[in-house]
């Protein structure tokens, strides 16, 4: 799990391991999905989704919110 901070204009900047992970080069389109316990970043890209990544979407569509009391967020953790 990484913690980002948004920047002034709104903007957040990736890992490059989570970028290189997902195929996102820069300008690569990213569409932004609200759900009732975050955000969901999927990237654009003309690469079909791995197996691997499939399974693990999901693996995370499964959980239900009362999941998210797992991880519970404490000020000043980054």
């Amino acid at each position: 799990m990484v913690n980002l901070t948004i920047g002034p204009s709104g903007e957040i900047a990736l890992p490059a391991q989570v970028r290189q992970r997902y195929g996102m080069m820069p300008d690569t389109p990213v569409r932004v999905i609200e759900t009732v316990s975050g955000i969901l970043l999927v990237p654009l890209t003309v690469s079909p989704m791995s197996p691997e990544l499939a399974a693990e979407l999901d693996e995370w569509q499964a959980l239900s919110t009362q999941s998210w009391e797992l991880f519970p967020y404490e000020e000043g953790d980054e």
